[in-house]
């Protein structure tokens, strides 16, 4: 899951595994202040999304494409997909992977994001116009 996430914030195989390795190092550090499994789960995932955004951010500080033939896709339909969704602002692809790709419920995704439910529906609402938009084109 920590996996999953940091590869599909970074698209970037050694970055996604680089941030899974950063964070069972701090989970590691924290695990004795995690109150229960849901605790440790969601303190995960939070983890592993904001490691993602800081990664990102210096990326783009640094000017660097952060898309290329990433995890072997040879499929083009793949690769469009991928810098679609990779070209959305950081809220929505949180949102979107969170609700379609991990199966989280809004309510469980405004939760583990420390959002509202409304600002989580109306982001993913956005997000899924935005992928439509695109895709038409």
């Amino acid at each position: 899951m920590v996996y999953r996430i940091a590869a599909s914030h970074t698209l970037d195989k050694n970055s996604a595994e680089d941030i899974f390795q950063e964070v069972f190092l701090a989970f590691a550090e924290n695990y004795r202040k995690l109150k229960n499994d849901e605790h440790i789960k969601h303190w995960l995932i939070r983890t592993a999304v904001n490691r993602s955004i800081s990664l990102n951010r210096k990326i783009c500080r640094r000017g660097e494409n952060t898309y290329d033939e990433r995890f072997g896709a040879d499929d083009t339909r793949f690769r469009d997909l991928k810098m679609i969704v990779e070209n959305l602002p950081e809220k929505y692809r949180t949102v979107i992977f969170m609700c379609c790709c991990e199966g989280y419920t809004v309510k469980e995704t405004a939760k583990i994001l420390h959002k509202s439910e409304g600002t989580v529906k109306s982001q993913l609402f956005r997000a899924k116009k935005l992928l439509k938009n695109e895709l038409e084109e």
